[in-house]
């Protein structure tokens, strides 16, 4: 579902035909001639300034987290959760529901490719980011320092109780 790695995203789009480019949101669409699928190259982290790791994934992708979470989460390939990890870490408005899936869900989960994508979903580094002074910033209005706080303790919660879950 995800390719991270440049040199494989590079090959991967040498064989494919471009559909559509948009510069302003960093997007390429593509279409594999042999398999028949469409992929969608981004940066997820994109900021006008600096673009962030690049993400190469099928599209269209279902809007369901559960199911997303399934996908990605059960599979052996660590592509799939860094990937959706980068994906969503610019996504603040559902890290709440990602986390409440993951809290009904966790014991499904590889242990390893949960790991993978909390670590990726950088709700660390988005605290560190949020001002101290200011209760909410323009771009990111659903985010603020006592929620970004909940989530890293219940994330946290999360790693600890699949840790102890056997099966």
């Amino acid at each position: 579902m995800y390719i991270i790695d440049h040199d494989k995203q590079i090959a991967l789009i040498r064989e494919m035909k471009q559909l559509r480019q948009d510069n302003k949101n960093y997007e390429v669409y593509y279409h594999h001639p042999f398999t028949n699928q469409m992929w969608k190259s981004f940066f997820p982290q994109a900021d006008g300034e600096e673009l962030g790791p690049k993400v190469l994934r099928h599209e269209p992708v279902t809007s369901d987290i559960d199911e997303r979470l399934n996908i990605c989460l059960r599979s052996g390939a660590p592509e799939n959760a860094i990937g959706l990890g980068i994906e969503w870490s610019a996504k603040p408005e559902l890290w709440t529901s990602i986390i409440r899936s993951m809290e009904k869900n966790y014991s499904h989960y590889d242990r390893t490719q949960l790991k993978l994508l909390l670590d990726n979903l950088q709700l660390d580094e988005e605290k560190v980011g949020l001002p101290v002074d200011q209760p909410q910033q323009e771009t990111k209005p659903e985010v603020s320092a006592d929620l970004v706080d909940d989530l890293i303790w219940r994330s946290r919660k999360i790693r600890m109780k699949r840790f102890f879950v056997f099966g």
